[in-house]
């Protein structure tokens, strides 16, 4: 039984340089301490139907620590949404990331809650799994998704024949589930909850908070970078269900996952491409075959006008295969204060995900900003799910 509750193309968070984490490059910092941070007021109004997605007031702090080889990360959240009481505490905090990293002049060892970001696909990519995509609030854009940082311990060895990373996750992902009515819950995973409560059935969701993990090797080369990884470890959302008489379990499944990836610098573009492949992915309810391949390409144009576009295709061997593109165009604009921007998605089954964009920095700590969202596809698809979730965006913030 396939509930379809985690979107299958919007997997990655964007990264401007894929293989830039050699953190032994980084100039030794100074002892030190630091505050910052930023308050945000960010409304997000529906366009396809009645009401407000959002009315978030986000309080975010950040406490950076240098002291000789070691460096320390904190950051915390507080925010207040009442567009979101009907489903969710109007008060939220959490402990965003904490960690602390050790930078030693040919091994790096980081330990903590973080955002660990593999693969070289631009907006896609196939092994980018230590971190679980927050299935709560999964649009990170019309191209990405919102990710969840993990507990977890980051190994990094360099050596004259490239870089071994090593990432352990001892209690495995982060994992969160959409509320029960909340705008991002599919419809499988809403009517068994609406079952569930009626008393027809007894629902259980798994997280079985077992130890995930992988490995990478990379290589940078002149004009050239290459990478091997490996990873295993559970699915972000359940993907499997067991029936009991009434009862019914859904849980994670552990795959494993085996990655190359390459990325050429040519003059002022870069050409990228991923392929992986899972033997034990789950479809239909049953263990099938995944081979998956991503093929990107991203230039900056002398007038600062920046452009990427991406193909995805993953072949299951049970169902149909999945195909598609994302994109993305922006340029800066007025002395490089206003950003301007288009990004989004097409995949099969009719599936799309589009957002015009603009970023205005009035100074140096307030930002505007403001977004138009829009989502297609076929009803039971993973981006028509959310074709009635169309909204506009506005936000402040200010950063200290």
């Amino acid at each position: 039984m396939a509930i379809g509750i985690c979107p299958t193309y919007i997997t990655a968070e964007t990264a401007s340089d894929p293989f830039a984490f050699d953190l032994s490059a980084i100039e030794k910092p100074k002892e030190t301490w630091q505050w910052s941070g930023f308050v945000q007021s960010r409304t997000q109004k529906f366009m396809s139907r009645h009401g407000w997605l959002s009315k978030e007031l986000l309080a975010h702090l950040e406490l950076k620590g240098n002291h000789r080889q070691w460096r320390s990360f904190v950051s915390i959240d507080a925010r207040h949404d009442r567009a979101k009481r009907s489903y969710r505490d109007a008060w939220q905090s959490e402990l965003h990331e904490a960690y602390l990293l050790y930078d030693g002049e040919h091994a790096d060892i980081s330990i903590g809650k973080q955002r660990v970001a593999w693969g070289v696909a631009d907006g896609v990519s196939t092994i980018d799994r230590l971190n679980a995509v927050d299935l709560r609030d999964p649009i990170g854009n019309a191209r990405t998704a919102s990710r969840r940082p993990s507990w977890l311990i980051r190994l990094e060895q360099n050596t004259v024949f490239g870089t071994l990373e090593a990432a352990w996750l001892p209690q495995g992902k982060d994992r969160t589930l959409p509320e029960f009515n909340s705008p991002w819950e599919s419809p499988g995973l809403h009517s068994l909850r609406s079952q569930a409560q009626a008393g027809d059935i007894e629902l259980s969701i798994a997280d079985p908070k077992k130890s995930e993990g992988g490995l990478r090797y990379l290589y940078y080369g002149q004009g050239i970078d290459w990478s091997l990884a490996y990873f295993n470890g559970y699915s972000d959302g359940p993907v499997y269900s067991v029936r009991e008489g009434n009862r019914i379990t859904l849980m994670p499944r552990r795959s494993h996952t085996y990655n190359a990836a390459v990325a050429f610098g040519l003059a002022r573009s870069t050409l990228r491409a991923e392929i992986a492949y899972t033997p034990d992915a789950m479809r239909e309810n049953q263990r099938s075959r995944l081979w998956q391949a991503v093929a990107g390409w991203d230039r900056s144009f002398d007038d600062n006008l920046y452009a990427n576009v991406q193909l995805f295709w993953n072949h299951h061997e049970i169902g149909g295969d999945e195909h598609g593109l994302t994109y993305a165009v922006s340029r800066p604009f007025f002395d490089d204060a206003v950003t301007a921007g288009l990004r989004g998605q097409f995949a099969n089954d009719r599936q799309m995900a589009l957002e015009t964009y603009f970023d205005y920095d009035y100074d140096d700590q307030l930002k505007i900003g403001g977004k138009l969202v829009a989502f297609d596809g076929a009803k039971d698809s993973p981006l028509g799910t959310f074709r009635d979730n169309d909204y506009m965006e506005i936000s402040l913030r200010w950063e200290f």
